[in-house]
Parts: C-alpha cells; structure tokens; sequence
C-alpha cells in the first residue's frame, strides 16, 4: 500500500474487489498484507491491524458472500487455486474478535466451503488455512454454537483427515494432525454433553491415539511434534473419566482457549470509525457499541460519524441472539 494512500480509499478498493469476486487483486491485497505485518516499520504494522479492522466493519458480509460462492465463482481447474486465494484472504481477516463472532453467524453457510478446503489434501497450504479459519471461529464462538459443526459432519472431517495421514510424520502432516486435535480438545471443552457423546461414539479418538503412538515410536524430532503430543494429551484429559462427572460449565474454562489465540488475535485495537487512528491504551479504554457490543469508540464524535457511514446498517445484521 502506498505511503500516501489513506487506509479508507484501500480498503475501499478490498471491498471493490470482494464484490466483484476479482479473485487476481484478492491474492495481490493477500501478499500485501502478509508484508505489511512482517514489516519491521511501525507505520506498516499499524496499517496492517487498521486495514483489517475496518475490512471487519464494513465489509464482513461481502466477503462471507464472496466465500460461500468462490466454489462456483470459476471453471474446475481453476477453482482450487481461486479458493486458496478466498480462504487465504479469508483467514488472514480472522485476527479481530469482532470480526470472526460476526461471521459466526453464517457459519452454517460457510462450514460447507471450508471442509471443501480441507479436501484438497495434496494442497496443505489450503488445508492448513482451512483448519485455521475452522479452529478460530470454534474458539472464539460460544458454546451454544458447537452443535451446527457437529451436525455438519466436523468428526467426520477430522477422522478422515488423520486417517489418510497414518504413518506420515511430515510437517505438513503433523500440523494438520496438530490441528484436528486443537479442534478436538476445542469442541470437547465448549460441547454440551451431547457433543462431548457424539465424539467419543465415534472412532476419532481411537485414530488419533493410533496416528501418536506410531509418532512416538518414530522417535523423530521435527518442530509440529510437540504440539500433536500437547493437544492429545488434552483430548486424553478431556475424555477421562474424571471430566466426564462435571457439568460443562465446569469443564476447562474458555478463557485458557483463547490465550492460545492471544498470538494471532488482534494485537493493536483501533477506534473503529475507519477514518480515525487512535488505538486503545491500558489508561484510555474505548467504549463499546451499545446495541452490537463489537464496534468500539474513542469519542461520541467517531461513534456518530461511523454510525452515519456504515455501522447503522453492519449494526442492525450484529445485534441478535447468536452474538
């Protein structure tokens, strides 16, 4: 982004592009932003965070449409790669809290394309920004909001997933695993006890015990090792005997959940008119959307501004039972 474009015109070009699907310039904003959080500039980094909060503002349903039509957007051969970019660009927007609890809400139209993303196991960049979106949006959704993933075969998934990898101790292979025992341990901390049921019926237990006692017997030393053992060993807590007596409500809190996402969650908080850059400090707190409860203001002045630009409508589509 150029030093001397304003955050609104940019983002207002995202949201040009989401509209019309222009997949291309998608990958290009993709690039970009990936370089603007790894900048060593401050000034980069900072518009890293703005230009993904105001996409959060003003554009959380365009692209939750841009993602749901990406599969049928384009010719088959072409699609896999369309959808890398979609999903790509997609996960790098989950890092706002308020962002991924307003796509929550269409979570039942969006799990179809991202188990499609999951699919595509000869792409594991694919499948591990498919596993990306999938954990962030369990963790940071409430725990009502587990069953739409179980009845939209999520075990399943994840039975298959560490079944075609049996044996394979790759990086790829092993972060992958990792993940569909984050997503495990996730459901089975948040689940009721109809969920925490369904998957212990199931085999996934029993495949992922198989895929970690063949690792440990592998003896290999590579970077995704320690985390499959991590998330397993809390999968093994969670389904003993002793977890099984407590009430969910007593289960490990979801507070521990979401500091492990501490490191990909949004990292500087800015007031959310588009056209302000002011961040929240430890001294000055902003205030937060009466009615949404997920856009937050510095001044009255910016909450007004905002409200007369976009956030009536985004507010109106946020304030419901599911938030």
């Amino acid at each position: 982004m150029a030093a001397t474009r304003s955050i609104e015109s940019y983002v207002s070009d995202i949201c040009k592009y989401i509209d019309e699907l222009d997949y291309r310039n998608l990958s290009d904003v993709y690039e970009t932003l990936h370089k603007m959080r790894a900048s060593l500039k401050d000034k980069h980094y900072l518009n890293y965070w703005k230009v993904l909060q105001c996409i959060g503002e003003v554009a959380a349903n365009k692209l939750i449409y841009m993602v749901v039509k990406s599969p049928q957007a384009c010719c088959r051969e072409h699609r896999v790669s369309h959808l890398l970019h979609v999903i790509g660009f997609f996960s790098e927007c989950l890092t706002t809290v308020a962002f991924i609890k307003r796509i929550n809400t269409y979570k039942i139209d969006l799990l179809p394309v991202i188990f499609s993303a999951l699919e595509q196991r000869e792409y594991p960049e694919l499948v591990r920004k498919g596993f990306v979106v999938l954990y962030r949006m369990i963790i940071v959704g409430k725990s009502t909001l587990v069953a739409p993933y179980l009845k939209h075969g999520i075990i399943r998934h994840i039975f298959q997933q560490i079944k075609c990898r049996q044996g394979d101790f790759g990086i790829y292979c092993l972060e992958a695993v990792s993940y569909c025992a984050k997503i495990l341990a996730a459901l089975l901390q948040l689940g009721d006890k109809e969920a925490r049921r369904s998957i212990l019926k199931s085999n996934v237990i029993n495949e992922l015990n198989v895929y970690v006692v063949k690792l440990k017997k592998s003896k290999i030393d590579l970077e995704g090792v320690k985390d499959v053992l991590q998330f397993h060993d809390r999968v093994r807590i969670l389904t003993s005997g002793f977890y099984s007596q407590l009430k969910p409500e007593e289960w490990i809190p979801k507070d521990k959940l979401m500091e492990e996402l501490d490191q990909f969650l949004e990292v500087f908080i800015f007031c959310s008119s588009p056209a302000c850059r002011k961040l929240e400090t430890q001294n000055e707190k902003f205030l937060y959307c009466g009615q949404c409860k997920l856009s937050r203001y510095c001044s009255s002045h910016c909450q007004k501004q905002h409200w007369k630009q976009c956030h009536k409508v985004m507010c109106l589509r946020d304030h419901g039972p599911n938030l």
